[in-house]
């Protein structure tokens, strides 16, 4: 038997949560490669380089954070569900399948106001 979606409060707001979380998702998994790349030159070849890439990288991990927690309120997720997302996106190439996973589980929220 499937679920039918809840609708969300606001689906505007949270429509604009899930496209800034999607650019956050993306942008922070293409700097975790950058970040693998600065630590291989750095720790395996001795190059300095991108030794200005790791605080960069920082920025963009807060910003996906900031993303996370502003969609999770919106849609009402857990805290753990939000920390939960948040660690596992340290994980190299996980941050693409975290935002298709949740673009699919929030769009169908937005989409059951509409039909209301």
């Amino acid at each position: 038997m499937t679920e039918t979606p809840q609708p969300v409060a606001n689906p505007d707001t949270v429509r604009s949560a899930l496209t800034f979380f999607r650019v956050a998702a993306i942008v922070a998994g293409l700097a975790m490669f950058v970040l693998i790349a600065e630590m291989i030159l750095k720790y395996g070849l001795d190059n300095d380089v991108l030794a200005w890439w790791s605080p960069v990288h920082g920025l963009i991990f807060m910003v996906f954070v900031a993303a996370v927690v502003n969609l999770g309120f919106k849609v009402g997720w857990s805290l753990g569900r939000m920390v939960g997302l948040m660690l596992l996106s340290c994980i190299p190439l996980v941050a693409f399948v975290i935002e298709r996973r949740t673009v699919a589980e929030v769009e169908p929220l937005i989409a059951a106001d509409a039909r209301r």
